[in-house]
């Protein structure tokens, strides 16, 4: 007996010597330090911000690889944390010399962000974005005014104040704008602003910014004016990016008129996005931007069993602009006639991209167009037998014009998929899982019956 324990006691210690080597070998431990770096900002960027620390406690490898400055340049500061300031200082120093991204949490604002404010503006010319998140306006406000002198890099400005409604029997407070005043006034990169609020003052944004983003999605109900929205982008010359969103707003009142001696021209304007009521589309009216080249139009109203005239009214008296530039075009949720609908497609001849979603547009409306599964089928394949370049690939979501044998005839010619792009909004909001198209097909033993290169080419 005691040569079994003495047996047992070695198989032990080498079932312990086994464990040990194998962790040695597994591909977290084998991994160059360069990808374990990318694998660690990746997870900052998913917003662990406590990831630097995490990871260097686990082996040597992951510790010398954490020591990446670039793992310590997103800084997040919670002004409700134990010492604020302390591991702030940390952040700096881990992070050297490069670029740093700053996001201050102040929705638990103690009043103690003076010292942490001196700290960081010392390496303000390190400074690559800066996210203010509070509760209430004064807070973010007492942030905004530190924010002067010289910010050489900064690209990127967000504020998003959480509660706040500023407004007293339906008039905004005068004390309800930002302090930018003085903030980042002499920031020559500052490119991108994005603002999210509940409420939408005037106030006196860099002239430089070519991305402005609008998000009042804190209340459900929502006064707002055309000419407020007009004044903002009014003196952006070099305006690119311009989107605004109301999208939990159910009670709307964004004033519907058309003022043609208020004509605001954004001669550089690329993209534009408006989400909520359909009357926040009156907008269109009174922009003319003839290098606009990408619109989304998002309903957040609920849906009506009829077409609904406003939303495409609206976009035929902007074409009427001369908004004719178009190369994509994005309905959701959004309803229009069918006779306003192809007027407007007929004055659109550069659009190369048409999405639309939960769009109640009819089915002459897809005939015209020509958008049936055979003509798909036939399309791809006279470009594949063509000299033309061929058609890569092609996705079929939710379809009702694309029956299951034209998907296999695609599937001949080119890639075929019927899973959703990484990058199309339905992948974030969940609302089209294509499981129809899916289930059927795998039922029916297609992805099984057909021939090697099909299932290749058919992505389910």
């Amino acid at each position: 007996m005691q040569g079994i324990r003495s047996i047992h006691l070695q198989i032990a210690k080498h079932e312990k010597e086994i464990w040990s080597l194998k962790g040695k070998i597994t591909l977290a431990r084998r991994l160059p330090a360069e990808i374990l770096a990318s694998i660690f900002e990746a997870c900052i960027l998913d917003r662990w911000t406590r990831a630097p620390l995490v990871v260097s406690q686990v082996c040597s490898e992951w510790r010398r690889a954490a020591q990446a400055p670039s793992i310590w340049s997103h800084i997040y500061i919670n002004v409700d944390s134990l010492d604020p300031y302390k591991r702030t200082r940390l952040w700096l120093i881990k992070s050297q010399s490069v670029p740093i991204d700053i996001t201050i949490d102040l929705r638990n604002y103690t009043g103690h962000v003076s010292e942490t404010m001196s700290l960081l503006s010392s390496h303000r010319s390190r400074w690559r974005s800066f996210t203010l998140v509070s509760l209430h306006l004064s807070p973010a406000n007492d942030v905004l005014r530190r924010c002067t002198g010289i910010y050489p890099i900064l690209r990127t400005l967000c504020v998003s104040i959480a509660e706040e409604f500023g407004t007293i029997g339906g008039v905004v407070e005068e004390d309800a704008g930002l302090s930018l005043g003085t903030a980042f006034n002499d920031s020559p990169c500052l490119r991108s602003y994005i603002i999210n609020r509940n409420v939408l003052v005037g106030s006196d944004i860099p002239s430089n910014i070519t991305n402005l983003s609008i998000n009042l999605d804190g209340i459900i109900t929502v006064s707002l004016s055309i000419t407020t929205v007009l004044h903002i982008i009014a003196g952006l010359s070099s305006l690119e990016e311009f989107s605004v969103s109301l999208a939990r707003a159910q009670d709307t009142s964004f004033l519907p008129h058309r003022d043609a001696q208020h004509l605001t021209t954004l001669p550089t304007l690329k993209a534009l996005t408006l989400i909520g009521q359909p009357d926040l589309f009156a907008l269109l009216q009174n922009i003319h931007s003839p290098s606009l080249q990408r619109l989304r139009l998002m309903s957040s109203s609920e849906p009506i069993p009829v077409s609904h005239q406003w939303s495409g009214l609206m976009l035929l008296q902007w074409l009427a602009l001369g908004n004719t530039s178009l190369e994509s075009l994005e309905l959701r949720d959004v309803d229009v006639a069918q006779d306003v609908f192809i007027s407007c497609l007929k004055s659109l001849t550069k659009l190369r991209t048409l999405k639309l979603h939960d769009s109640e547009i009819s089915d002459a409306v897809f005939e015209s167009l020509l958008v049936t599964g055979h003509t798909l089928v036939k399309f791809v394949r006279d470009r594949s037998q063509m000299s033309a370049r061929p058609i890569e690939s092609i996705t079929v979501i939710n379809c009702s014009f694309v029956e299951d044998q034209d998907i296999l005839d695609l599937a001949q010619f080119t890639v075929c998929r019927l899973v959703i792009d990484s990058n199309d909004y339905c992948r974030t909001a969940g609302c089209c899982e294509n499981r129809r198209y899916r289930n059927r097909l795998m039922l029916r033993g297609f992805s099984i019956g057909m021939d090697q290169k099909k299932r290749r080419k058919l992505i389910i």
